[in-house]
């Protein structure tokens, strides 16, 4: 059999090309530290590394939405704080007004401030961070609290002062949720089994409905019916200290109903600073799977640099040796001194 220069040609060009594709794939490897850029390269590291990318996608998602819960819970913690600042400022001003020796027009200025403070808590109670409300429950496009026709308060158009059972369980549990993966579950809607819903057990409540921060409904303090919630009761407070017909008594029991109603801003502080500490857990806790699932990423897909470097030089020297051996193997013919 003759053996060709045409022959020859094409088996070195192969080769040649070979040795190129493996230089090239080390190169490669060097250069992204993964020991394979395609799944056909090794299916069975693929589909582990596959499965790795998507626990490492789950828990970057769950991180973000315990970094947004947190940035609510913060916003929600600092507006708390503030309305604790207010009442107790409040309930300064009714103990200095509420004593025998303060005249009657120092009894209008203190109810003055008082409004003042209505003001405020009600500015306040309609805080919002990135147009969401805090207060508002899954209301977060509009205010949570205004005052109706009678100029009381009301919460996302129910008055505080004559809610039912039903309207109040069901602002009540008004929240804001969020997955952080605890392995959300359906379950049939307590109110329509013929409906599911999202068990609440499931997931993260990140927000506190406004209702339960200021209270509702009405109670009898000294012979009077007064509101339970803050808003209404300083109103109430500034009505009597400005009542030409003073009453200490009055005053008073407003005052102590005040003070028993301040005291649900204290247990949502608790709650909130409760809240925060768990999140503060679950972070540590993806951030330790994250760092698990990053050494696991890098065994399964990262190249040894000890290795491929060796692999490449061995290569780099096979494919100059070939360039240098093409030289002798293919003959110079009369066409390669014609110019």
């Amino acid at each position: 059999m003759r053996i060709t220069n045409k022959m020859i040609t094409t088996k070195y060009i192969r080769s040649i090309n070979t040795l190129s594709s493996d230089l090239d794939k080390y190169n490669t490897q060097i250069s992204s530290g993964r020991a394979f850029s395609r799944s056909s390269e090794n299916t069975s590291a693929a589909i582990k590394a596959y499965q790795i990318r998507r626990d490492i996608s789950k828990t970057e998602g769950y991180q973000s939405n315990i970094d947004h819960a947190q940035s609510s819970l913060t916003n929600t913690e600092s507006a708390l704080s503030h309305i604790e600042e207010l009442i107790q400022t409040a309930k300064g001003k009714i103990l200095m007004a509420n004593t025998g020796t303060v005249s009657a027009d120092e009894r209008k200025i203190a109810a003055t401030e008082l409004r003042s403070i209505q003001e405020q808590l009600l500015q306040t109670l309609n805080s919002t961070a990135s147009d969401v409300y805090y207060f508002g429950g899954t209301n977060t496009d509009t205010p949570p609290f205004n005052l109706d026709s009678s100029g009381n308060l009301a919460y996302n158009g129910v008055s505080l002062n004559t809610i039912t059972g039903s309207d109040k369980e069901r602002l009540s549990s008004d929240s804001m949720y969020v997955d952080i993966g605890l392995g959300v579950s359906i379950i049939p809607d307590p109110s329509d089994p013929t409906k599911t819903i999202v068990d609440p057990g499931s997931v993260f409540q990140y927000s506190i409905p406004g209702i339960n921060v200021v209270g509702s409904g009405t109670t009898t303090a000294n012979g009077m019916t007064v509101s339970n919630n803050l808003y209404d009761l300083l109103g109430t407070a500034a009505d009597l200290l400005e009542n030409s017909l003073y009453s200490y008594d009055n005053i008073d029991a407003v005052y102590g109903k005040l003070s028993s109603a301040s005291m649900d801003i204290i247990y949502n502080l608790t709650e909130v600073g409760a809240k925060t500490s768990y999140l503060d857990f679950m972070t540590n806790r993806y951030e330790t799977q994250t760092l698990n699932l990053d050494e696991r990423q890098v065994k399964v897909e990262g190249a040894d640099p000890t290795s491929t470097i060796i692999k490449f030089k061995t290569q780099q020297v096979a494919y100059n040796a070939a360039l240098q051996m093409g030289t002798k193997i293919i003959q110079p013919s009369i066409f390669d001194f014609m110019s």
